[in-house]
Order: C-alpha cells, then sequence, then structure tokens
C-alpha cells in the first residue's frame, strides 16, 4: 500500500512535474519501475521450481489424503471464481461497459494465481487480443492480496476470540513472546544443516544452483 501511495498512482498525479524527488512515476525513477513490471514473470519461475526440492514424493495415496482436501477446496474456488466473473461479464460489464469478454477469467486468474501468475500469462493475453489484461490482473491480485490479509486476519482474530478455532484454543492465555512472534535464546532451534563444505561451496550457493537447474530443465521442457 506504500508502495502505491509513493509511486505513479498517487504522488506522481498529485505532485506536477519533477520536484525535488518526486518524478512523474512518484518516488521510483522510470528504470526501478521497469525492472520491477518484469520482475513478477521472472520470480514465479523461482517459486514453482523450489516447491518440492529437498523433498520426497510419497505414494499416490498418502499424497490424495493429504492433499485431496485441499484440491477439492481449490477447485471449488477456482470455478466458483470463474462462475462470478464470466457472469458479471456476460451479464453485465460487457453489455452495458463494453468490457473484452476474456476479462471474464480475471477474477480467477488474480485471486487464486496471484501477482506471478498475472505477469507470467502476459503473453498469452496479447496474444488473444487483450493487452491491457495484463494491467487489470495486477491490479485485481493486489486488491486479492490486501483485502485476503486484513479480512483474514479479522476473521481468524474473531473466531479465536468466539473459540471458533481448531488449533488456537485459549488465545488469552498466549505469552508476551509468542504475541510478538520471537523465541528466546534458550528456545531457540536449528533451522537446517550445512550439505556441503563451505570451502568447497558455501551451502546457499548449493541451494540456487539446484532452483536454477530445475528452472533450466523446465526452460529445456518448454522449449523442447
Amino acid at each position: 500500500m506504500l508502495a502505491l501511495f509513493l509511486g505513479p498512482e498517487v504522488i506522481g498525479l498529485l505532485v506536477p512535474g519533477e520536484v525535488n524527488l518526486v518524478h512523474e512515476g512518484g518516488l521510483f525513477p522510470e528504470p526501478i519501475l521497469e525492472v520491477w513490471g518484469v520482475l513478477p514473470e521472472l520470480l514465479i519461475n523461482v517459486i514453482f521450481a523450489s516447491l518440492f526440492l529437498g523433498k520426497t514424493i510419497p505414494h499416490v495415496k498418502e499424497v490424495w489424503n493429504v492433499a485431496g482436501p485441499q484440491i477439492t477446496f481449490a477447485h471449488f474456488l477456482s470455478w466458483g471464481q470463474y462462475v462470478v466473473g464470466i457472469s458479471l461479464v456476460l451479464f453485465f460489464l460487457t453489455p452495458v461497459f463494453g468490457m473484452n469478454p476474456l476479462a471474464g477469467a480475471l477474477l480467477e486468474i488474480s485471486f487464486v494465481g496471484g501477482h506471478g501468475t498475472a505477469a507470467g500469462l502476459s503473453g498469452t493475453f496479447e496474444a488473444v487480443g487483450f493487452e491491457e489484461g495484463t494491467d487489470l490482473a495486477v491490479g485485481f491480485a493486489t486488491v486479492g492480496v490486501l483485502s485476503g490479509v486484513i479480512i483474514g486476519m479479522v476473521l481468524v482474530n474473531w473466531a479465536a476470540r468466539k473459540g471458533r478455532t481448531e488449533i488456537i484454543d485459549n488465545p488469552e492465555n498466549f505469552s508476551e513472546e509468542k504475541k510478538v512472534g520471537l523465541i528466546k535464546a534458550e528456545n531457540q532451534e536449528s533451522a537446517g544443516k550445512k550439505t556441503t563444505r563451505p570451502e568447497f561451496i558455501e551451502p546457499l550457493t548449493a541451494h540456487f544452483a539446484y532452483i536454477g537447474l530445475a528452472i533450466l530443465i523446465g526452460f529445456l521442457l518448454l522449449e523442447g
């Protein structure tokens, strides 16, 4: 929200021309905005490439028992958002405002997919003649993230105080340490183990290399 306020959408419009550090892009010069513009499309590859690294894939039955409810829930959300989005386009947005019918898919792309998915589909939007779909999808994704976080926090706090949660049973008994999210030195646990000798290759570098290799394999599959 702060970045949006300091960018071209608010400060850039309110302050005419260049005043001190304020540009047409707000406090962010155009080169910074250009770099930010391409980051989501690139970094979504890092997210998906690292999803299963270091994990042993279990048997299909175990996969279904663990993931089945989440998959079912996700499909209800996805198809439900398609129904709502396409219905709005068919019966209101296109007849009244002349909006491109392809906008019916934006709700699912932005809310279930998010910024990375919206940016990753920019080529698809261009291919079907709906170039503005990328900007709309990114805007929708921002609304989805902010509303999801804010409304979600309110709902979780309300449910916890009303005793309607299964995991959090007595939030009033939380310690100050738990409330602020810090762990005292005597209670801290190891977050991981070194798998490579630092004089050979630094562990974090090795992890980045694994992610890079996964991205390379995906790239080769795509090109092939």
